[in-house]
């Protein structure tokens, strides 16, 4: 018996076989995951590359709607060139007119149009109004400025005819890029003021014209405090953006950005921008 457990023992037949058959086992069990976390891995780079790559196209053709309604141009509804090989479509939806507010803790400012009829035509009219507080002190004004509905025009020598004016001279002009009339009154020194003694002021003229958009109209003032800055209100047409990145193979989208925006007053104000896939 002993001599018979020596022999087995001496003799290297076989021996190789079952450490060969345990390498095939483990590898078979551990070739299959990997070779399925590598596909996940490579699968879930090309979706993010095609995502990314789909948002900067998408945003190509929200920047491209916003460039043409800058400038009076009905936007396209598809970009005529791929963007990072992917095609980009285009909706614009008009929402129709309306207001930011830019009030603050020291000023407030209003707008006013109304049909004169002895002067035949529009008494445009700037409120100024200090807001009373703790403390509150005087505030200067550096300028008062106006955007005119489109179609409208200053009536030259207007604003001399109200005495109560923040400045009755003549005011500079300059068109934007929607065609409307840019006015601005900038005070000299000794700059007018707003505050608790007086804390009402007021820049009256008259505007004309035929254009339907008369409600459309922007007012502000530019004050000497650096924690007021510009305040006043805005007015512009809103508008709804969908741009959408479509992989031209087979049709999938890739990514879509919905904007809403506001253009008014010679700018552009971006109220929301939701990326989705």
């Amino acid at each position: 018996m002993i001599r018979f457990l020596k022999q087995v023992i001496s003799s290297e037949k076989g021996q190789a076989l079952p450490i060969v058959l345990a390498l095939l086992i483990l590898g078979g069990l551990t070739i299959a995951p990997s070779l399925s976390y590598a596909y996940t891995n490579l699968n879930s780079s090309r979706i993010l590359r095609e995502g990314v790559i789909g948002v900067c196209a998408a945003d190509a053709g929200v920047e491209d709607a916003l460039w043409c309604l800058r400038h009076g141009i009905s936007p396209s509804q598809q970009l005529p060139e791929n963007i990072n090989q992917m095609e980009v479509t285009i909706q614009t939806e008009d929402k129709g007119t309306y207001t930011l507010s830019q009030h603050s803790s020291y000023l407030d400012v209003d707008g006013e149009v109304v049909w004169d009829e002895i002067a035949e035509a529009y008494k445009y009219t700037i409120t100024v109004i200090w807001q009373p507080g703790s403390g509150t002190p005087d505030v200067k004004l550096d300028e008062v400025r106006a955007r005119l509905p489109i179609d409208y025009s200053y009536q030259s020598g207007s604003a001399a005819s109200f005495i109560e004016n923040l400045d009755t001279s003549e005011p500079d002009e300059t068109v934007d890029t929607q065609g409307s009339y840019l006015l601005n009154w900038e005070f000299k020194s000794p700059k007018p003021s707003v505050s608790e003694e007086e804390p009402v002021r007021t820049q009256t003229f008259y505007i004309t014209g035929e254009g339907s958009q008369v409600n459309n109209y922007t007012s502000w003032v530019v004050a000497s405090r650096s924690d007021i800055g510009t305040v006043g209100e805005t007015t512009g047409t809103s508008y709804r953006i969908t741009a959408t990145a479509i992989r031209p193979e087979d049709g999938k989208t890739t990514a879509r950005i919905v904007a809403d925006a506001m253009i008014g007053g010679g700018a552009t104000y971006i109220v929301s921008w939701q990326i989705s896939n």
